[in-house]
């Protein structure tokens, strides 16, 4: 028998990521995992958005189970079956049974999908005739049954036949053998990481290896039942990193494809309000965690040193290092990112990439500012219920970036200025 605590990720600690099956991973909640998903999927009718969510995932799956197979040595179907439903759960995504599964396909079903249940619990129903919101899963189970049975990548199709979110008690999807293989590609992997030590700045207390190392440490656990992680106030995952960088590159690519470079503000501004919702409310549930308070808050004398404290974690979730390159104050603040997940993956891509900086973090950078110098997070515990966002952000962010080098431009590493809206 395969248990969750037999699977371990690999910290990188020169790199800031986290490695399973040669993919890395990263820590993400749902608001954020929504938001992402909901922005491509309104492209529906534009381009073909379910390629892209399920494609992708596939992807990443195929190559990750075909690894983690050679590695443990599984050759028994039963083995192979065990280990993706058990590493499922450990990303947080749920549970699953493959029972039914072959090499021809079969169904899966589970009342317990991570899209799905949060979906249905935290957004308002559906309208009639929308697809369900399980896209990753139908995407990654694809990949993982073409690795159990040692099939081409692609071999397998899918589809979704029943979601929370429609008012059914269960999440089904469909998988199928395909006379023709979909035009998928190899993953990326680890790509074109980056290494760095991690910095140790002037003018703080705060200990950017001993806060790492304890988040590294935080029992970050699937409950047993559900295979949801529950922490922060939110609801976790730990998803291949590739997955969203990617997703979003391949979204912002199809609509330049569909209008022209006219539409590439609004979709990049869409990418990075996405960004800046994953930092109100990961970053900033973090933040009001009791986690925070024994780990990071003694540490805490001023509001630049919240803004230390929160980059500390960063490469303990698998985002990358961060290094400040000025001392934080409420007009602005520069800093360099190394192996920053996002761009190293699509700076994996060939040279015909659509993105030239990476978005995510440019919303991380509006959204941290924004936490400490408007939201005041340093002077009061915080509700991240929806109300607050609407009532800060109801005019516009209150602070952009710039990115003055670019991984995805060719240079070396990406700097980053965040500056309060004039």
């Amino acid at each position: 028998m395969i248990r969750v605590e037999d699977i371990q990720f690999s910290p990188r600690l020169d790199r800031g990521s986290l490695v399973l099956g040669g993919e890395p991973h990263v820590v993400h909640c749902h608001y954020y995992n929504h938001f992402l998903q909901t922005s491509i999927e309104d492209a529906e009718g534009i381009y073909p958005v379910e390629n892209v969510l399920v494609g992708t995932a596939q992807e990443i799956a195929h190559s990750q189970f075909h690894r983690l197979f050679q590695e443990k040595e599984l050759r028994e179907e039963g083995d192979r079956k065990a280990l993706v439903e058990t590493i499922y759960s450990l990303l947080g995504m749920g549970k699953v049974s493959l029972e039914e599964v072959c090499a021809d396909g079969g169904q899966v079903s589970t009342p317990y999908e991570h899209y799905a249940y949060t979906y249905a619990a935290t957004f308002p129903p559906r309208p009639k005739g929308k697809r369900g919101v399980a896209y990753f899963s139908q995407g990654y189970l694809a990949g993982a049954i073409e690795a159990i049975y040692d099939l081409p990548l692609g071999s397998m199709g899918s589809r979704q036949k029943a979601c929370l979110t429609q008012g059914d008690s269960y999440v089904e999807w469909e998988f199928f053998r395909l006379s023709e293989p979909l035009p998928l590609q190899n993953s990326v992997g680890e790509g074109r990481y980056q290494t760095a030590s991690l910095p140790q700045p002037e003018g703080t207390r705060v200990p950017f290896q001993s806060i790492r190392d304890a988040v590294l440490n935080l029992p970050l656990s699937p409950d047993p039942e559900t295979g949801f992680i529950e922490a922060f106030d939110v609801v976790l995952t730990r998803l291949p990193g590739n997955y969203y960088a990617l997703i979003s590159e391949r979204h912002f690519k199809n609509m330049l494809a569909a209008f022209g470079s006219d539409i590439a503000p609004v979709v990049l501004d869409m990418l990075i309000e996405s960004g800046h919702v994953c930092a109100f409310n990961t970053l900033g549930g973090i933040m009001s965690s009791a986690e925070w308070d024994a780990v990071v808050r003694p540490y805490l004398d001023t509001p630049e040193d919240w803004l230390y404290g929160i980059i500390s974690v960063m490469p303990a979730i698998g985002w990358g290092i961060v290094k400040p390159l000025t001392h934080p104050n409420p007009q602005s603040w520069k800093v360099s990112l190394h192996n920053w997940y996002e761009s190293t993956a699509i700076a994996s891509l060939p040279q015909e990439r659509a993105l030239t900086h990476s978005p995510f973090a440019e919303g991380i950078m509006n959204g941290i500012l924004a936490l400490v110098y408007k939201a005041s997070i340093h002077t009061r515990r915080l509700t991240f219920d929806g109300e607050l966002y609407s009532s800060l952000f109801r005019t516009g962010r209150l602070y952009e970036s710039t990115f003055h080098q670019s991984r995805l431009r060719g240079d070396s590493v990406d700097v980053v200025e965040g500056y309060v809206v004039a």
